[in-house]
């Protein structure tokens, strides 16, 4: 089993930084992997992808840790804790937004509408309040929806900002890692860096020249980064097509990880991984023991 996580944030956040999932507060991914060294022996992807998860001679099941975006509040939260316990972790980097770049397009979103910089906002001729929790979250709800129809979440998000820009303190909470950082994961022997575009578009929303640049742009700018093999790739939001497996192919890539695979005829550019977003620790249990999976084929949701 291949685990997918996202942002981990110091426990002593605000509830609007982790009450629409993704993000984990740092006590708690600290108590899963504590659980997972006692149950599972957690392993490198590489070493996963090259032996199958089924126990070993010492019993134990497989199982690998891996993060996407490369978060540089989540990397100040996990890195002690990895290093103190050798565990090994592969980090799927956005390129874009390391190094105080542009915030990712959710990333300003979430910034916009849960961190009090206004008290509404207009957008699409609809007013969104954002006085209370419930109110936030409605807000982010439908300026996410928007983004994704408006068919380039980027760019919408850029035109968003030039009429709402966030405060730089604010902006520095959802920042990509520093090249000091990439440096410290680099040197420590138990960071495996790999590619997720440079600026996390939908890779199907694109046509296949831009597709080729985001995902053999970001495998480029990450090999001049750290002189590393940058042996995979993860599809944002779990999305791609025919013509992104094609170009993940030809790109000299190893592996490329789905969320839910479409089964299009490419077993090593679509690798299932499940994703943990929820605080609870018995959904996490139920997950690891595969009851998402089963329950996933009747529509249902572990979270």
């Amino acid at each position: 089993m291949i685990l997918l996580y996202h942002n981990i944030i110091p426990d002593n956040s605000p509830l609007e930084r982790y009450c629409v999932g993704q993000a984990l507060l740092q006590s708690v991914f600290e108590r899963q992997i504590k659980w997972l060294i006692e149950h599972y022996k957690i392993v490198s992807l590489t070493e996963y992808l090259a032996s199958p998860c089924y126990p070993k001679r010492d019993g134990l099941k497989r199982i690998a840790i891996t993060f996407d975006d490369g978060f540089d509040i989540a990397f100040q939260c996990i890195y002690p804790f990895i290093v103190r316990n050798a565990i090994p972790v592969t980090i799927f980097i956005t390129t874009g937004h390391l190094e105080r770049g542009n915030l990712l397009w959710f990333s300003y979103l979430k910034a916009l509408c849960f961190e009090n910089q206004y008290k509404f906002l207009e957008v699409n001729q609809a007013t969104f309040w954002l006085n209370t929790l419930e109110q936030k979250i409605h807000g982010w709800n439908n300026l996410r929806a928007y983004a994704r129809e408006d068919g380039d979440p980027v760019g919408f998000c850029r035109k968003l900002s030039e009429r709402y820009p966030i405060d730089a303190t604010v902006s520095s909470t959802y920042q990509g890692m520093t090249y000091e950082q990439i440096k410290l994961a680099v040197n420590s022997g138990l960071f495996e860096l790999d590619a997720h575009t440079i600026i996390h578009p939908y890779l199907t929303g694109l046509s296949k020249k831009e597709q080729e640049q985001e995902i053999i742009g970001s495998k480029r700018a990450l090999y001049a980064l750290t002189g590393q093999p940058v042996r995979y790739f993860a599809y944002p939001g779990g999305e791609y097509d025919q013509t992104t497996l094609e170009i993940v192919n030809q790109g000299g890539y190893e592996g490329a990880f789905a969320i839910i695979p479409q089964k299009l005829g490419y077993p090593l550019f679509e690798i299932e991984r499940i994703g943990i977003y929820s605080q609870s620790f018995l959904k996490f249990q139920l997950k690891i023991l595969g009851v998402s999976s089963f329950a996933r084929r009747f529509g249902l949701k572990v979270g």
